[in-house]
């Protein structure tokens, strides 16, 4: 499967610009989910040995599966809640990926001239610009959700050995049968994207000073918006870019809490967040992310190298 992914048999531009973004950006993309998740079971492994336990949403497992076996009734909210979060180490890491691919997709061809060659190319710039958007904010993600599985995985097995190993009760009936296993995928899914289209336009503004920045695209990304926040403040007594930024994280935090408990129905939680798209502040923010990667593709094709 990996090889049909990775071999182009015929003219297939897209498909050309998709492997050339996966290999200059491979250790973002592939490399850190598979470090963080060999991390993670490295140190839960430890954790078991050393008898310390593995600790999950500030609390170990063995609280988890404690509280699990007390309250009854509630086990399947725990386990599934347990295995919800155990994987945001990970998604944090990605975020860190999402933004660094950001600022060095459209700086780097320039840096190491290697835009020459594809300019050279029969694909428009266009084209290259939606690719390096896609791979930001698609295929990042989508190469790690399989880590965050894996992850889950292993926090499921453990809490089944523990059970089986230092309690007289099933790890069947403690552990697998109380969780919610769509739940656990569509948490997978469809939160991360959630959260991606809600900040769509602060990538895009990276990706934007990735196409302009003659240097050090990174300082540049924050600066300039610490300066106008600053020049706002000082001469016209208003935060509006500051209130903008905050907005796409308020909304963000008034449906997680929805999502977090939806009437204990933990799938019709996670569903809720999908209703923050009929905000007219999500909209808006998709609008200015157009107009910004418009910006890049109209720089792309003036600039060459820096």
């Amino acid at each position: 499967m990996f090889s049909a992914l990775t071999t182009i048999n015929e003219y297939n531009p897209i498909k050309a610009l998709f492997l050339k973004e996966f290999w200059d950006n491979r250790r973002a993309i592939l490399v850190t989910p598979m470090v963080i998740t060999g991390l993670f079971i490295f140190f839960g492994l430890i954790a078991m040995v050393t008898g310390n336990g593995m600790m999950i949403d500030g609390a170990s497992l063995n609280d988890h599966i404690s509280n699990a076996q007390d309250l009854g009734g509630e086990q399947s909210y725990i386990m599934t809640g347990v295995l919800m979060f155990s994987p945001m180490i990970l998604i944090i890491s990605i975020g860190f990926s999402m933004v660094f691919t950001a600022l060095s997709v459209l700086y780097d061809e320039r840096k190491n001239k290697s835009i020459l060659f594809w300019k050279s190319m029969p694909v428009s710039d266009t084209q290259e610009v939606l690719v390096k958007l896609a791979t930001v904010i698609v295929v990042t993600p989508l190469v790690a959700i399989p880590f965050a599985f894996i992850i889950q995985i292993f926090t499921a097995l453990t809490m089944g050995t523990m059970v089986a190993i230092n309690t007289d009760f099933s790890a069947w009936d403690v552990v697998f049968s109380n969780i919610d296993y769509l739940a656990i995928i569509a948490n997978d899914f469809i939160p991360i994207f959630v959260f991606i289209l809600w900040t769509l336009p602060i990538i895009a503004w990276f990706m934007f000073v990735s196409s302009f920045s003659r240097r050090s695209p990174f300082l540049l990304a924050f600066i300039v918006p610490a300066l106008i926040v600053a020049a706002e403040a000082i001469f016209f007594n208003s935060s509006i870019l500051i209130r903008a930024i905050a907005s796409r994280f308020s909304y963000l935090g008034r449906y997680s809490d929805r999502y977090e408990i939806e009437d204990g129905n933990i799938l019709e939680g996670i569903f809720s967040l999908l209703g923050s798209f009929g905000e007219p502040s999500f909209w808006y923010g998709v609008v200015i992310a157009g107009l910004m990667i418009v910006g890049c593709i109209q720089l792309r094709k003036r600039n060459s190298i820096t």
